[in-house]
C-alpha cells in the first residue's frame, strides 16, 4: 500500500469559505445544466471592461508584450496607479512605493507574508471576507476576530482593545465585504494613532473605494498613516477588470522591496499585455465611470426596499461596496439551509453569511453587480416563494 499523501499543518489552516462558496458554485453547475438560475452570489460586474482597455489588450498582444515584466511593475504603471491614488489620497504616494501584483488578493497574500509570521495574531473584523484567516494562516501567523457593533458597524474602540504584545497588524477593508459598512476619518485617524503607539501594521484593501454610497470616500492615507501601513487597490471592480488579475500594494520602501524578493519567489512578474490594459483603464476619464460607480448605490437602494417588503426578511442601506445584506432570521435561523432551500425552489443563489463569520450568521449576502431588471426579477422569485410558504402555512 503506497504511503499517505501528507500535507502540511498550514495547507489545513489555508481552507476557506466553506459554505460561503458552496451556493455559488452549485449554482454554476445547475446554470451549466441548463437550469434557469439567477445568480447573484459573486462579486463580478456585469459587461464588459471599457473599450479603451480592450483595445489596449488587444494591441499589446499585438505587439508582442507577452514576455517577463519587472518584479514590482512596468515603471509607467507603477507612476499611473500613483497619479491615480494621488488624485484622492492627502498623503502622497510615489511610483517606487507602488508593487504591482496579479490582483489585491495577491497583494494582501505578499504584503502578509511579509509584516507576519508564526507566533503573530492579525486582528480581523467579523463578518470578513472569506479569504482573510487563509492569507493571515499562508503567513504562518494567527488571525483573531473581532466583532463588530449593531448592524455590523465598526466599533474601533473593540478593535483597538484587541491589540495585545503578539499583534502584528490590523486588516481592514472598508468599504466592506460583506457588510458594506465604511471608516469615516475619525475612524481612520484613532486607528492610525492606536497602530502608531502599538508599533504595528495597518493593512487596508480599498478595492471598493470608488463604490462608496454616503459620501466620498476615505481611506487609510487621508488620515496620515504612520509608516508601517499598506494600501492595497486594484481594477477589478472599479474598472470592471476581474478577469485580467491586476491590483497593487503601497506601502513604505522597506516593504516594497521584501515585495519584490516576494514577487521573484511566487511569480516572476505581472503579464505586460495585462500592465499595457491596466495603463489604459487608468487614463479613463473618471466621469465616464461615475455612472457605473453609482449604479450600485441605485441598485443597492431597490433592493433593500423589495427586501424590506418581504415578510421575514430585513434589510439596510450599506455606505457602499457591492453587496447587501440581507437578515433571513425571520424566515429560517440557518442561513446556509435558507440558501439551499431558496436555490432550490426559485433558482436564485445568494451567499450564506456564517461562511463570512459567525457576526454574519442568519444572514445572507446579495451581489449587485447584476442589472436591475435581473435583480428585480429575482425578487420576484423571492416574494413569490414567500408567499407560497405563507399560504402553506
Amino acid at each position: 500500500m503506497p504511503p499517505e499523501i501528507r500535507l502540511s499543518a498550514r495547507a489545513a489552516a489555508m481552507r476557506s469559505g466553506g459554505d460561503a462558496w458552496w451556493v455559488a458554485g452549485e449554482a454554476m453547475r445547475r446554470a451549466a445544466a441548463g437550469q434557469d438560475i439567477i445568480a447573484l452570489t459573486i462579486g463580478d460586474p456585469a459587461g464588459p471592461p471599457p473599450d479603451v482597455v480592450v483595445a489596449a489588450t488587444i494591441a499589446a498582444l499585438e505587439a508582442g508584450r507577452t514576455h517577463y515584466s519587472p518584479l514590482l511593475g512596468e515603471p509607467v504603471l507603477q507612476r499611473a496607479i500613483a497619479d491615480y491614488l494621488n488624485a484622492d489620497a492627502v498623503r502622497r504616494v510615489e511610483p517606487g512605493q507602488v508593487a504591482v501584483m496579479p490582483g489585491a488578493q495577491h497583494a494582501l497574500l505578499g504584503a502578509m507574508a511579509m509584516i507576519a509570521g508564526p507566533g503573530d495574531e492579525v486582528i480581523l473584523l467579523d463578518p470578513f471576507y472569506p479569504s482573510y484567516p487563509a492569507v493571515v494562516a499562508a503567513s504562518g501567523a494567527s488571525p483573531v476576530f473581532v466583532g463588530c457593533g449593531p448592524g455590523f458597524a465598526f466599533d474601533v474602540e473593540t478593535i483597538v482593545a484587541a491589540i495585545t504584545p503578539r499583534t502584528r497588524a490590523i486588516l481592514i477593508n472598508s468599504p466592506a465585504n460583506p457588510s458594506g459598512q465604511a471608516l469615516d476619518a475619525g475612524d481612520w485617524a484613532a486607528l492610525v494613532a492606536a497602530t502608531a503607539a502599538a508599533g504595528i501594521w495597518l493593512v487596508s484593501d480599498e478595492v471598493y473605494a470608488r463604490f462608496r454610497f454616503d459620501g466620498d470616500h476615505v481611506g487609510v492615507w487621508d488620515a496620515g498613516a504612520p509608516e508601517r501601513s499598506v494600501l492595497l487597490g486594484s481594477l477589478s471592480k472599479s474598472h470592471r477588470m476581474t478577469g485580467y488579475r491586476l491590483g497593487w500594494a503601497a506601502g513604505p520602501p522597506a516593504l516594497v522591496r521584501a515585495l519584490e524578493d516576494w514577487s521573484a519567489a511566487s511569480l516572476f512578474g505581472v503579464s505586460q499585455f495585462v500592465q499595457d490594459a491596466g495603463v489604459a483603464a487608468l487614463a479613463v476619464p473618471r466621469a465616464a465611470l461615475e455612472g457605473y460607480w453609482r449604479g450600485f448605490a441605485e441598485r443597492a437602494a431597490r433592493v433593500v426596499a423589495r427586501a424590506n417588503a418581504i415578510p421575514g426578511l430585513r434589510a439596510a442601506m450599506p455606505a457602499g461596496g457591492m453587496f447587501v445584506m440581507l437578515d433571513v432570521r425571520g424566515v429560517d435561523g440557518d442561513d446556509v439551509r435558507f440558501a439551499r432551500a431558496l436555490l432550490d425552489a426559485t433558482g436564485v443563489a445568494v451567499t450564506p453569511g456564517s461562511g463570512f463569520g459567525r457576526a454574519a450568521a442568519g444572514h445572507v449576502r446579495v451581489s449587485l453587480c447584476s442589472e436591475e431588471a435581473v435583480l428585480m426579477a429575482a425578487f420576484d422569485r423571492i416574494e413569490g416563494w414567500r408567499a407560497g410558504l405563507a399560504r402553506a402555512a
